[in-house]
């Protein structure tokens, strides 16, 4: 009987945040770019980021590119991006619209 493997490593690290994101509408290669972006923060930071993105009617894809360019989302501590979030649904935001159905790029 072999030693159980450490966390993290070995050539499956990342199957099941990867089998999360792909359960939320990404591609295999969205989630893996996504798992790529700042890995030290860990999986779970980068899942809990695009939920919320998601959360905002946010396709996949658009999720994806805001996070790549601006990865300083994820260093953002989960409750205080879900409050942003929350704001930002609150005020009429949803699928990059606001709810006047006119683009929502100013400002954000």
């Amino acid at each position: 009987r072999g030693l159980p493997a450490a966390a993290g490593l070995g050539p499956h690290r990342g199957c099941g945040e990867e089998a999360g994101l792909r359960a939320m509408g990404f591609s295999e290669e969205q989630a893996r770019r996504l798992l790529g972006l700042q890995p030290r923060l860990g999986p779970s930071r980068q899942k809990a980021a695009a939920a919320q993105l998601l959360l905002l009617w946010l396709s996949p894809e658009a999720a994806l590119g805001l996070l790549e360019r601006s990865p300083a989302l994820l260093w953002m501590p989960t409750e205080r991006l879900r409050e942003r979030a929350e704001e930002l649904r609150r005020l009429g935001l949803e699928g990059g619209m606001a709810a006047g159905g006119r683009a929502a790029t100013r400002g954000l």
